[in-house]
């Protein structure tokens, strides 16, 4: 190789090297410490709870295990002292240091490089059993079981709400009506609170892993250059549901109409709709899949796809899950990829 080439190697070289330092994006203190308040924010907002996760998985996957837990535990001290000066109601001193470790396991299957799917699958399932064991030792650790730590807290707190919305004016009687007949009988919010309560951790837990994982996946370009992951976004909206699960979720449908029609005893009601919820999680993510290829089946992107997803998933979750339920017979991506083919044709 003459010197000329040697120089001219040399100079493609620096320009690579130059070209990775601007991809690769600059760690300092204020950005680290920007994670640790954007997850604070999320964790004290009820609706952006489920986004409290993702500050902490870009921390643990761009900062490192021990900064990022540190971070959590200060987190964690500045919402117990905030708490007892009365700053707010300490919403996030249970959300804030479960979103950690919601951000550590999303983080660890990145790390491992394990599908999306598959990691959702495993952390979801590993904390809902450890979740379902602690409610089961706790109900036989209470002289009247769960019901009766729910039954006088619900009532303590319809009677404290009532005796507030009482003395402002313009209240509706409605309200008030309903606020009182929870008080002389609070079943009507524990009855469905036990009846129903495992389907709705069920898909808290997985919703709050499929979330995380999502916006991860869509923040790769951040933490890509410190970490080889071979899997991509896609790997996670073409989810399809095994079409085996079409027979317990039949099942399920049967057993909520025929408790409807006496057909079977009252069980099969709660029985029926908690198998419809916890499997209708997963359709859930399959019909998003199936917006998402019609987004960019019509080219919609930027904000306002962000608009449109949002939405869907906030007022229109139901009508997702039945498109995924449908999905599993139409194959609307099918339809889809065939008429951009055939416009590409013409």
């Amino acid at each position: 190789m003459s010197e000329e080439e040697n120089k001219q190697h040399s100079t493609l070289e620096e320009k690579a090297s130059e070209l990775r330092a601007m991809l690769i994006p600059e760690l300092n203190l204020g950005k680290f410490l920007f994670l640790g308040v954007l997850a604070f924010l999320f964790s004290s907002l009820e609706p952006f709870a489920l986004f409290a996760s993702i500050p902490f998985t870009i921390s643990f996957l761009l900062y490192g295990k021990w900064k990022t837990l540190g971070l959590g535990v200060v987190g964690t001290i500045l919402a117990v002292a905030l708490l007892q000066v009365k700053f707010y109601q300490g919403s996030a001193l249970g959300t804030f240091p479960l979103s950690l470790f919601y951000g550590y396991l999303i983080s660890n299957s990145i790390k491992r490089k394990e599908t999306p799917l598959k990691g959702i699958l495993i952390n979801g399932l590993s904390i809902f059993t450890i979740v379902m064991v602690g409610l089961v030792v706790f109900n036989f650790s209470q002289k009247e079981g769960i019901r009766g730590v729910l039954f006088p807290y619900v009532q303590k707190t319809a009677t404290q709400y009532y005796n507030n919305v009482e003395k402002v004016a313009g209240v509706p009687l409605e309200q008030l009506r309903h606020l009182k007949d929870i008080m002389e009988n609070p079943d009507i919010v524990v009855q469905p609170i036990l009846n129903y309560g495992v389907s709705v951790i069920f898909i808290g837990i997985f919703l709050s892993f499929w979330v995380g994982t999502f916006v991860a996946l869509k923040m790769a370009p951040l933490w890509k250059p410190f970490h080889s992951y071979p899997h991509t976004i896609k790997k996670l909206t073409n989810f399809k549901v095994p079409f085996e699960v079409v027979y317990p979720l039949i099942a399920g449908l049967v057993l909520a109409v025929g408790a409807s029609y006496e057909f079977v005893g009252p069980w099969a009601d709660i029985v029926g709709f908690n198998i419809l919820l916890m499997l209708g999680i997963f359709y859930f993510f399959q019909g998003f899949g199936v917006l998402s290829e019609l987004l960019n089946y019509w080219r919609v992107y930027g904000f306002f796809r962000t608009m449109v997803v949002f939405f869907a998933v906030i007022m229109a979750y139901q009508v997702m899950a039945l498109v995924g339920v449908l999905d599993t017979w139409v194959d609307f991506r099918k339809f889809f990829n065939k008429s951009k083919n055939e416009g590409d044709k013409q």
